[in-house]
């Protein structure tokens, strides 16, 4: 990547630019909400700070090398190949690193970013330099009346929610990447990362990836940076891993008496039990016991009627809640569908049971919408 100069840094903050340096960002530019257990952050209604955020994110994005390990925040590609070259495997080890984009050290950001950018200050009158400058418009020092966990408090840091943070997750993390690609090939063992889900496999000649050596070398080795294991969110499983959505299924049919050469055999990758089994109740709902929006939203989902929504329009608005909730359930079906054209990685009866899915979606959206 070409190095970023006061020129460029200049004219893209001009109007930002406050006593000849870039701020650091406070509360009035920025929004604190909860997902979960998780917080996030954005940047509020600042077109100008959104926009420059966006375009440094660009250029970090095509100009900054990483590592094939990492398969989150990147062009053509998603969720399902953090879990694509495993399918082959029999033990399985997910790690969790945990509170990841707030464990980023600002320092180590610096250091790692630093070379892209050239030693200047962003103007002739400025006693900022543009690395300087960057670090105020892509980090947050979260306040002392924060909500979040009290050790993040006053600190500085790459805010889970700012477009950029995803991009220099990966760049930092870079280093880390190479290191246990290198080291998990010594030992035969498969590794991908997607953010902070650590998904590592071998097959079934070795069970080391399950063993507490393995992992305290990953614990050793992510240290470096200052990140540290989730350990209520470790999972070591032999022959089936389900994992948010998604299973990895071990395949033996070739060794089984009786096995059909013309069969196909593979090792499949696919949606979890859980999710069709929860897509199969909406249809059978729908289509059989022919149940009314409320119910389905209430037994499947747990949903409640917001206190906004007049009565009057109850109906229609959980008529609305439904149609999303179906159509977004095709859409996961249909992803995966589109995937396994490129990777194949669906057994013959399992492609055909999605197509009947999506075809019974397809039908209960065009009666919803009617």
């Amino acid at each position: 990547m070409k190095k970023i100069d006061s020129s460029y840094f200049k004219k893209l903050t001009k109007n930002i630019i406050i006593d000849n340096c870039i701020p650091e960002l406070s509360s009035k530019n920025v929004h604190e909400f909860k997902i979960g257990k998780n917080f996030f952050y954005e940047v509020k209604d600042y077109n100008e700070l959104k926009y420059i955020q966006k375009i440094i994110n660009k250029k970090l994005q095509k100009g900054i090398p990483l590592n094939n390990a990492a398969v989150a925040f990147r062009e053509k590609f998603s969720y399902l190949h953090l879990f694509e070259l495993h399918r082959k495997n029999y033990y399985f080890l997910r790690l969790d690193i945990r509170s990841f984009f707030h464990s980023i050290q600002i320092d180590d950001v610096k250091k790692v970013l630093q070379e892209y950018f050239k030693d200047e200050y962003i103007n002739e009158k400025s006693t900022q330099t543009i690395i300087d400058g960057f670090l105020n418009l892509v980090s947050y020092k979260i306040p002392d009346n924060s909500s979040n966990k009290e050790e993040f408090k006053g600190k500085k840091v790459i805010p889970m929610g700012f477009i950029t943070s995803p991009t220099i997750s990966n760049i930092i993390f870079r280093k880390l990447d190479i290191q246990i690609q290198k080291y998990c090939a010594e030992k035969n063992i498969v590794y991908t990362r997607y953010a902070d889900d650590m998904l590592f496999s071998s097959d079934k000649i070795s069970k080391y990836v399950h063993s507490q050596n393995f992992e305290g070398e990953i614990s050793i080795l992510i240290s470096q940076l200052g990140f540290k294991l989730n350990k209520h969110k470790t999972i070591k499983k032999e022959h089936t891993i389900s994992l948010n959505g998604y299973t990895i299924q071990y395949s033996d049919k070739g060794s089984r008496k009786g096995f059909l050469l013309s069969e196909k055999v593979l090792n499949e990758f696919r949606l979890s039990n859980k999710k069709i089994n929860i897509i199969k109740k909406i249809i059978h709902m729908i289509n059989v016991e022919d149940k009314s929006h409320t119910l389905i939203l209430k037994k499947l989902f747990n949903y409640k009627l917001p206190m906004s929504v007049p009565k009057a329009k109850k109906s229609q608005f959980e008529k609305n809640q439904l149609v999303h909730k179906i159509a977004g359930y095709r859409s996961y079906i249909l992803s995966f569908i589109i995937f396994n054209k490129k990777y194949n990685c669906l057994q013959d009866n399992t492609l055909k049971k999605y197509m009947n899915l999506v075809n019974k979606l397809n039908s209960i959206l065009e009666k919803l919408n009617a």
